[in-house]
Order: structure tokens, then C-alpha cells, then sequence
């Protein structure tokens, strides 16, 4: 499943890089050391940097939320207009504006696909907020529940590559309908 992992990646890799890149910002920021800051490898490392294991709730669960955030701002629009102008105007394949609409699409899906924090990073996330021997403030664990689900669903459908095969999943729904 690793090679699938990768594949995923090499194929969406201006979102794999920038998504690195963020991480490595937030990282940079929060003062997470970054151990190696290669953001293209053949390991489940791919798109991701590595650092070290945050301690402080705070930390960590920003660190599984920015760098997703900022492919997400930036995606959202992206694949929107890409898929509005190729499947809803349907833009003529002789124009111009048909390839700008194709290169905002493949940016969009890019970004989109590489929105989740790393499996382990989403993991700890958990521990350290919902773990046998933490005493988080129960107002803190009521309002961290759902985006620490998001993270550890996201995180596992981006490790198989579902998310990848959801996008072209709908891609092929829009050039049918």
C-alpha cells in the first residue's frame, strides 16, 4: 500500500511539495524541530517533513491543522473553477481558456489531496488529547473532537490513496452528467 501511497503523491506533486513546504513553515514557527525537510521521498515521509513528536496539545494539533488549511484556502478555489469551466460552461477544447481551466483542476485536485496531517502526527494528536493518561479540560476534548476525527479519517483515506480516487471519481461524474 506504500507504493500506492507514493504514486499518489509523485502524481499530485505541486500539493505534496507545498504542503511540505507548509509544514516545514509551521514547523519553523512553532518550534517543532524538523529532522530532514526533503519533501518529495519514496517513504510515507512523501509530501510530509520530518519532525520530531510534539508534546504540548496545542502545538501538535496546529501542526495537524495549518499546513492542511493553507492547501485547502488555496484548492478549494482552484478546483472549483477548473471543474465550474470544464463541466458546467463547458469550455470549448479549442480556446485557450479549456487549458486554464484543466491546469486549475489538476492544481485543485493537487492541493486537495494532500490537505491531511501524517497518520502518525494525526495518531499522536489523539493521544495526546483523548489518551488513557491525559487530563485534557473537557471543554478543550469537546471542541478538538471532530477536526481530531478529521485528521485520523483524512490521514488514513491519504495513506491508501482514496482521497486521490475520489477526486477522479468525481471528475469522471462531471464529464458524464
Amino acid at each position: 500500500m506504500e507504493k500506492l501511497y507514493i504514486v499518489s503523491k509523485y502524481i499530485t506533486f505541486i500539493g505534496s511539495i507545498l504542503k511540505g513546504f507548509w509544514e516545514h513553515l509551521f514547523c519553523r514557527i512553532l518550534g517543532v524541530p524538523v529532522q530532514d525537510a526533503r519533501y518529495l521521498q519514496a517513504n510515507e515521509l512523501c509530501g510530509h517533513v520530518d519532525h520530531d513528536f510534539t508534546k504540548g496539545k496545542a502545538v501538535t494539533f496546529l501542526l495537524c491543522w495549518l499546513p492542511g488549511l493553507m492547501n485547502r484556502v488555496f484548492g478549494y478555489g482552484m478546483i472549483i473553477g477548473g471543474y465550474l469551466g470544464l463541466f458546467y460552461v463547458q469550455a470549448e477544447t479549442d480556446k485557450p481558456i479549456f487549458w486554464v481551466y484543466i491546469v486549475m483542476l489538476y492544481l485543485g485536485v493537487s492541493l486537495m489531496c494532500n490537505v491531511a496531517p501524517l497518520y502518525e502526527d494525526a495518531l499522536n494528536n489523539w493521544d495526546l488529547l483523548y489518551g488513557k493518561e491525559q487530563n485534557a479540560n473537557i471543554v478543550v476534548k469537546i471542541l478538538a473532537f471532530l477536526p481530531s476525527v478529521y485528521f485520523l479519517a483524512a490521514a488514513w483515506l491519504e495513506k491508501y490513496a482514496v482521497n486521490l480516487l475520489l477526486c477522479i471519481v468525481a471528475i469522471v461524474v462531471g464529464m458524464v452528467i
